[in-house]
């Protein structure tokens, strides 16, 4: 199981990169902001580009909202007890602090799964 481990020492990380014909599913999140100086209010985004179409010659690329957490200054958190089993991501997985305001004490663990389609 791959998992990746951020710093937020800029507002957004990317956790996963997009694997063509499979999506990304999370298996646990963790946030760790024991050290930080305030809250830690994060986004996680599934960012991609649809497929071209008959009708959509140029698609838009698309970001997509997928989970909000938000962490106090001085706690720890695991997602594993309530993260919800049908989360996935079908591009690349984002994490931006809410505000643009870099974290350099927050540190963020992601663990996931690739499925095919």
């Amino acid at each position: 199981m791959p998992s990746t481990v951020v710093q937020m020492n800029v507002a957004t990380r990317t956790l996963v990169t997009e694997k063509l014909i499979s999506k990304c599913i999370p298996s646990a999140i963790f946030v760790d902001n024991v050290h930080g100086a305030s809250d830690a209010d994060l986004v996680f985004n599934d960012v991609f580009t649809p497929s071209v179409t008959n009708n959509v010659v140029f698609p838009t690329p698309q970001t997509i909202p997928r989970l909000h957490i938000n962490v106090a200054a001085g706690e720890c958190i695991s997602t594993m007890d309530f993260i919800k089993p049908d989360l996935e991501f079908l591009g690349n997985v984002q994490v931006v602090v809410n505000g643009g305001v870099a974290l350099p004490l927050c540190y963020v663990s992601f663990i996931y799964n690739f499925a095919k389609y």
